[in-house]
Parts: C-alpha cells; structure tokens; sequence
C-alpha cells in the first residue's frame, strides 16, 4: 500500500471505531474492505500492463 492508501486505511478505522451503532460500523468496516480490494486490484492491473509492453507478441 502507498502512504495514501495507509492514511485512507487508518481514518476509516478511526470512523469506525467512533460509531455507537453496529450498522454504522459495518459500513465502514465494509468501506475499508472496498478500499483494500481496489488497491489490490490497482496493482495487478499496473503489473499487467508493466508486462505486456514488454512483451512484442502480445503488441
């Protein structure tokens, strides 16, 4: 993860740890997992692309 993503990740804990009620936590914590996975899904797809330019028979 990049810093960006770290303090992302650290503020929507902070969120969730202050909400009273179970449904509002939930969200954030389902945020949090959202986030994550799109991070995760970001890298794989700069890998890919990383790897078909240098790649000449997949041009």
């Amino acid at each position: 993860m990049t810093s960006k993503q770290d303090w992302l990740h650290q503020q929507i804990q902070a969120l969730a740890a202050q909400q009273p009620q179970f449904t509002d936590r939930a969200f954030w914590v389902a945020l949090d997992r959202v986030v994550t996975e799109q991070a995760q899904r970001h890298d794989q797809l700069q890998g890919e692309i990383d790897g078909r330019t240098w790649r000449p028979d997949k041009w």
